[in-house]
């Protein structure tokens, strides 16, 4: 794991770092999820792996927790479902969250970008609620779903921003960029913004 920037906005510490989001040491993790919880690809499947050992395992309990906590099938944009990091919790892990953003394909438009804004905010705000100091996110729809990597991080950096001043108990927000061209492109449109 090798942070490359960090950035204090308002309340918070932002930093960028390069590796696998199941090693980075944050109270909770930001899985960049389906709606139905499903973890067969992507970031999913090796949070779901990293944790249970066997992504179906994994599966199966998340869904269940998605069936107690929102009385749903699915979620939404902004829905959180939170389960334990079970094997996680040695490296200082105790949450997943999994949080849907939108399938882009490679266009970007005003309501993809507000379904993402909300992808981002929830898992904060559930990280406030379970009164965390910190939390780390994978640069969430821009892999398999196909977002603009710039547009990702510029809306990732907007909503740390507008939930700076809100914190009483959250001090540090990660975002995990696995190799280093993306992080390399994430580290210039922070440094732009910021």
């Amino acid at each position: 794991m090798e942070q490359i920037l960090e950035k204090e906005v308002g309340n918070l510490t932002l930093r960028l770092a390069i590796g696998d989001i199941t090693k980075y040491p944050a109270k909770a993790i930001v899985n960049a999820a389906n709606k139905r919880l499903e973890h067969g690809g992507g970031v999913a499947y090796a949070i779901a792996k990293a944790c249970a050992g066997n992504a179906q395992e994994y599966t199966r309990m998340s869904k269940r927790a998605m069936r107690e906590q929102t009385g749903k099938e699915s979620i939404d944009h902004g829905e959180v479902v939170v389960t334990p990091a079970m094997r996680l919790e040695e490296r200082g892990i105790k949450y997943v969250m999994h949080t849907v953003g939108p399938i882009c394909g490679g266009k970007w438009n005003d309501e993809m970008e507000e379904k993402l804004y909300l992808a981002f905010s929830g898992p904060l705000r559930k990280a406030e609620e379970l009164k965390l100091e910190s939390i780390a996110f994978p640069a969430v729809s821009a892999g398999i779903y196909g977002c603009p990597l710039e547009k990702v991080v510029r809306t990732f950096v907007r909503v740390v921003r507008d939930f700076s001043e809100k914190v009483t108990h959250l001090r540090e927000v990660s975002l995990v960029v696995y190799d280093r061209e993306s992080a390399e492109t994430t580290r210039k449109t922070i440094s732009e913004i910021l």
